[in-house]
């Protein structure tokens, strides 16, 4: 019942020209619902599910040249990657100094990766997991309400995710399709596991499935609405009472912590924007330390090169969880 409101609402925004409406609105339905109903864990199975239907759908927009386009943004990803990972480990030091956070959990409260990971992993570490999943509920749910509301009002069409096609119901082909891929992604994902994986083999069967295997000609817009409908709703969801009163706990300093995160990734968007052709708007969607899921999506809900958005996302995301270790010895010492 609560996934369904929730579609709805997206559903609504996006028929109405809000920005990103399929994702804001589920999201909105999913803080309302966790604030003042109940909160659910959907971090299992079913945020999978929702991963793979929107990246299937960005695996149908992806063409050949894509790859040569990664190449040419690498330098310019490492550089701001570099500064990304130093502005979460000074911003974990501020932390660390502005309350009475143990080190650990003040570092895992500001490590600029994929939250489900980071959060899965913090006790590991000997963090506060509580803690840890609070803040980054509260970062991701800023990112998220911010980004696509403040993007699409700048872009001025709002939603663009509205498609020609004689169509108004997937064929069976379609769905056939849709669910083979799902499946795959997840198999793979069971067993080559990664930060964002289910995502980045969802894409890739998408592409590789559409391209050299059958076309399965136009696919209708809703389809990929539902998917960000899933996301936001399941997002939002997190964020119930309890999130509030732990972040309420650390007192002004995450209000600070937070805010400091999204000027500097705003600046860190400019670099990124100055070293390649890209447009602002993309290059902080690219670069902003958010989930590759809710960025991901966002782009397709905007037409604002989601593919290319959502494989800087799961590189960025890779690559701190490579040099996360010798972060967290570098931050251990006195």
């Amino acid at each position: 019942m609560f996934l369904a409101v929730a579609l709805l609402i997206g559903a609504s925004f996006s028929s109405i020209g809000v920005p990103a409406g399929w994702l804001l609105g589920g999201l909105l339905a999913g803080i309302f619902y966790g604030l003042f109903i109940r909160a659910f864990d959907f971090s299992g199975w079913p945020f999978q599910l929702a991963l793979a239907l929107v990246g299937i759908n960005i695996g149908l927009m992806m063409e050949p040249e894509l790859f040569q386009q990664l190449i040419q943004y690498l330098l310019p990803l490492f550089i701001t990657l570099v500064l990304t990972l130093l502005t979460g480990l000074f911003l974990g030091i501020l932390l660390d100094r502005w309350t009475n956070l143990d080190r650990r959990t003040a570092f895992f409260c500001t490590i600029p990766g994929g939250a489900s990971e980071v959060i899965a992993i913090s006790s590991d570490y000997g963090a506060d997991q509580r803690i840890v999943a609070s803040f980054h509920t509260a970062r991701i749910t800023m990112f998220v309400l911010i980004i696509p509301f403040g993007i699409g009002m700048i872009y001025g069409e709002g939603n663009m995710d509205v498609q020609t096609t004689a169509q108004l119901l997937p064929t069976g082909l379609q769905i056939s399709f849709f669910a083979v891929i799902i499946v795959g992604s997840y198999v793979l994902n069971r067993l080559i596991s990664f930060p964002g994986g289910i995502l980045i083999f969802s894409i890739a069967l998408g592409f590789l499935g559409s391209e050299f295997v059958v076309n399965i000609g136009e696919v209708p817009a809703y389809i990929s609405g539902i998917g960000q409908g899933f996301i936001g709703a399941m997002v939002g969801v997190r964020f119930e009472r309890s999130t509030v009163v732990r972040l309420k706990s650390i007192g002004a300093a995450s209000l600070k912590v937070l805010g400091l995160y999204l000027l500097s990734s705003l600046g860190i968007a400019v670099l990124f924007f100055w070293l390649t052709p890209l447009s602002y708007l993309t290059s902080l969607l690219s670069t902003v330390p958010a989930g590759a899921a809710e960025m991901a999506s966002t782009a397709v809900a905007l037409q604002l090169e989601p593919t290319l958005v959502a494989s800087l996302h799961i590189i960025r995301v890779v690559s701190i969880f490579i040099v996360l270790p010798f972060l967290f010895k570098l931050l251990m010492r006195d």
